[in-house]
């Protein structure tokens, strides 16, 4: 059986793809713009497509399934989603406090004038846009339902079918 390193590969692909999210997600401090967003999610399907691409390539030869190909994307996107999460907590409580805080607080603003939550439940999710461990763990699942959700179409597009015919030595 083949050592395959799933987990070296996803690891190093989900930090590429967590630097690329983290530079989107720094211009997305500055500029609200919609461009910003479909750029994002070019890069984001390209970069996706291509380490599929590279990793079916590589680990195929006796054919990488549908399955494989998503629970690779998946295992891809939980790692850029740990970094991605770790980033956004500093960058919440330390690089970007007050950027952070003015597009939480036109939320918060936006919740408080509806009249359904009371000022501690305010306060609380006041508390929870700044926790690492709630940053960390939603930009984990975000990330994982995203690349799963994208991993759906892109498995069927990249895998690779074991042959029908395997090689046999004597011929």
């Amino acid at each position: 059986m083949e050592k395959t390193n799933f987990w070296n590969d996803a690891a190093r692909y989900g930090v590429i793809m967590a630097l690329v999210a983290i530079v989107f997600d720094t211009l997305g401090l500055y500029t609200q713009h919609a461009l910003l967003s479909l750029a994002s999610l070019i890069v984001f399907l390209l970069l996706l497509t291509s380490f599929m691409k590279r990793r079916v390539a590589q680990y195929g030869a006796a054919g990488y399934g549908y399955g494989k190909c998503l629970a690779f994307m998946v295992g891809v996107m939980l790692c850029a989603g740990f970094i991605e999460g770790a980033y956004m907590s500093a960058a919440a409580n330390w690089l970007f406090a007050e950027k952070y805080d003015a597009q939480i607080g036109q939320q918060i603003a936006m919740l408080e004038n509806t009249g359904f939550y009371t000022s501690d439940q305010i306060a609380m999710m006041v508390r929870l846009t700044r926790s690492p461990l709630v940053l960390i763990f939603s930009s984990m699942v975000g990330s994982a339902i995203k690349g799963g959700f994208f991993g759906l179409f892109i498995a069927a597009f990249t895998r690779r079918e074991a042959p029908v015919f395997p090689k046999n030595d004597n011929e």
